[in-house]
């Protein structure tokens, strides 16, 4: 299996418009953090217990760019798409 391919922070910075966290729709109890740009369109989403277990955050703003450096290539080609 291939590796995921992330883009750069500072291109992701300017792509993420906000991170939400969420109930999984379709996993009751499973949490999670969607990912939308500026046109309000979820990108990909991540586990939040994976994410919290990853980094000790205080403020959810820490999260948010922790997320930020793991935003997939194939997320942004994928909205990119969808223009």
């Amino acid at each position: 299996m291939e590796e995921p391919r992330f883009i750069p922070y500072e291109e992701a910075r300017q792509i993420v418009a906000e991170v939400v966290e969420m109930e999984h729709p379709r996993e009751d109890g499973k949490r999670i953090f969607s990912v939308y740009d500026h046109k309000g369109r979820s990108i990909c989403w991540f586990d939040a217990d994976e994410v919290e277990a990853e980094i000790d955050a205080k403020e959810f703003t820490e999260i948010k760019d922790h997320i930020l450096h793991f935003i997939p290539e194939w997320a942004v080609s994928s909205a990119s798409e969808d223009s």
